[in-house]
């Protein structure tokens, strides 16, 4: 991996692409590894993590639940109208 990184051109581009490598904090986002990472830190900490999310869903609900609500309200009706334009037609409409 160290033959990927080269050093900088002296005008500070490169005709070759991006210089340089990611750094040791986001290196597993390169290498896919960061799901497996994720759910090695819920199993070693479950009960943190399940407080996170809930902080996390009530923030996202208290200050974007009229968004939320109003965008699964659309979505909802899509689907009535939907099936009603099924059950009219006998086929779908899209």
């Amino acid at each position: 991996m160290d033959d990927a990184v080269r050093p900088p051109a002296p005008h500070g581009a490169s005709p070759e692409g991006p210089v340089g490598a990611l750094g040791e904090p986001f290196g597993m986002l390169a290498s896919g590894e960061w799901q497996k990472t994720a759910l090695e830190t819920v199993r070693k900490h479950p009960i943190p993590c399940l407080v996170g999310a809930a902080a996390v869903g009530f923030l996202v609900g208290r200050y974007r639940g009229k968004a939320i609500v109003g965008a699964l309200a659309g979505v909802a009706a899509n689907m009535v109208l939907r099936q009603i334009g099924e059950s009219f037609v006998g086929g779908d409409l899209g």
